[in-house]
């Protein structure tokens, strides 16, 4: 079930508010219970046959959770079961996301005619499977403790998050559904929620989905591309993916503070960057916390762990010398952006999306021990015209290499990324019959893009006077009118209702997220 469809806001939605203040009449237990089924229901909707892959890895994550922590007295060592249980995961992954994909890729390189079908990708499974992992790690580790039942089910299968994040933490939402709180609808959350909702409804029915129906003629195009078609898809898939990813994130925390329910944010201007470090620190918040806890940390500790046995240095102040950058920083960086890169998909465009990014981070981090070895503190600060030249500057670089790297997400396959960033430099000529765009109105709607995503105040800013997610650090407005700061009133209410009612209109014909089976 889509957010951005007349179903789930005129039948799905209503139904679980409802159901939510009716079962918070009775009890605590019965409000997760109600919210875990409705859950269910809205996987369900989609493929229903697909909700039994979805019970049975919770159900087998659970019972490993249980054997971990010992609530299941067994004589086999902990890890034994956090070995076992993350095999199982990934295992279970891998086949539905990489299997077919990769045999055919084989066949295709021995010269081989046969041919396997992709099997249907479950909804979600990359984020209800990290979900799983990360607690089961932080249970072996003592972090975490084992949950009932349903509050666990809660935790991985609730339907704001279930198809395309943000990837939740046990740590932020176990404790949210344990309070012994009044559990029934509160005015002042839902009005914020609705809000929000609304917002990322626009952003993904009337920016998103605009901008796609200029960036897909163009990727899907099989003929040569002039550098302007090129860079004109280049941008509109640039914007199509930031407002669709913007618009699915909104509505998700949205959809959850409906509830009396704070998310963490996965989505802060990203393209207002200055460095890709920051870059990542916005975009996908979720994810990027996620590979750096498990993925980055634990292969840093271990390259850390070989060194000081060799005798090696460690210190982050010999961070400038080659060996130990490359071993400290680089290898590790490299691994967990090129892991990253293939979960976002099967082919070697999304593992040069990876290694791009990978790329990039480890330059971005050489860049920042060179400079403050070399820095000079007595050196007098820069004008405000200078500095603000320089960040405009680093904003711009920022982002011309995530369009590059965007590129690559959305291609075809590699050799069809090289060639759109061929005709962007200016190295292939020509346009395409096929693709028929009427350039001043593309144009005037990127400028009008990038106006929105560089220089105008983003949600959670505007919600700022009500605590809109669990990141404190994101509701900075204080550089904001006040009249732009979201509140329950009559302009506000007329303002929002109208361009839901404008979006309504738009949504005949909904369309699915780009991160929709990840």
């Amino acid at each position: 079930m889509l957010f951005n469809s007349y179903s789930f806001l005129f039948a799905f939605l209503p139904i679980a508010l409802l159901g939510y203040q009716l079962c918070g009449m009775v009890h605590r237990k019965l409000v997760i219970a109600w919210l875990g089924l409705a859950s269910l229901a809205f996987y369900a909707y989609w493929k229903p046959q697909l909700v039994v892959l979805l019970l049975a890895s919770i159900s087998l994550n659970y019972l490993a959770g249980a054997l971990i922590s010992r609530e299941l007295p067994n004589p086999v060592p902990a890890r034994a079961w956090l070995t076992l249980a993350i095999s199982a995961d990934l295992g279970l992954l891998c086949y539905f996301k990489y299997l077919f994909p990769s045999l055919n890729f084989m066949a295709q390189v021995v010269g081989s005619p046969m041919r396997w079908h992709d099997v249907i990708l479950p909804l979600g499974i990359s984020f209800f499977t990290f979900t799983q992992i990360a607690f089961l790690v932080d249970l072996e580790q003592g972090i975490a403790r084992q949950q009932d039942i349903f509050s666990y089910g809660l935790f991985v299968t609730f339907f704001p998050h279930l198809i395309a994040g943000p990837i939740l933490h046990h740590k932020e939402m176990m404790p949210q559904f344990q309070q012994e709180r009044r559990y029934q609808l509160d005015l002042t959350d839902v009005s914020v929620g609705l809000s929000w909702l609304v917002m990322g409804l626009a952003k993904k029915v009337l920016l998103a989905d605009r901008f796609a129906l200029v960036a897909d003629p163009i990727f899907n195009s099989h003929l040569a591309l002039g550098s302007r078609t090129a860079w004109v898809g280049a941008l509109s898939y640039t914007l199509q993916l930031y407002f669709d990813f913007s618009g699915y994130s909104d509505m998700a925390l949205g959809l959850a503070r409906m509830f009396s329910i704070h998310f963490p944010l996965n989505f802060n201007s990203p393209f207002k960057s200055r460095s890709t470090i920051e870059f990542w620190q916005r975009w996908h918040m979720t994810l990027s916390s996620y590979i750096m806890s498990y993925l980055f940390t634990p292969i840093q500790l271990w390259v850390r762990r070989r060194r000081v046995i060799a005798g090696k240095s460690v210190h982050r102040k010999d961070m400038h010398k080659p060996g130990t950058f490359a071993a400290m920083i680089a290898f590790p960086m490299m691994t967990t952006l090129f892991i990253a890169g293939i979960w976002h998909g099967a082919g070697f465009q999304f593992i040069a999306y990876g290694v791009l990014h990978g790329s990039y981070l480890t330059v971005n981090h050489l860049w920042n021990f060179m400079s403050q070895r070399g820095k000079n503190k007595d050196k007098e600060a820069a004008s405000p015209f200078a500095s603000s030249t320089r960040n405009a500057a680093s904003v711009l670089v920022t982002f011309l290499a995530v369009i590059v790297s965007f590129v690559f997400f959305r291609s075809r396959g590699i050799e069809h990324a090289f060639s759109i960033l061929a005709s962007m430099a200016g190295a292939s000529h020509g346009g395409s019959p096929e693709v028929s765009i009427p350039f001043p109105l593309s144009v005037a709607e990127i400028a009008a893009g990038l106006f929105i995503v560089w220089f105008l105040p983003n949600t959670q800013q505007i919600l700022s006077r009500f605590h809109p997610s669990l990141n404190q650090e994101a509701w900075d407005s204080s550089e904001l009118p006040r009249w732009i700061l979201w509140k329950p009133s009559p302009v506000w209410a007329a303002g929002l209702g109208l361009l839901f009612f404008v979006v309504l209109f738009q949504m005949q014909d909904p369309s699915t997220f780009l991160y929709f089976q990840f």
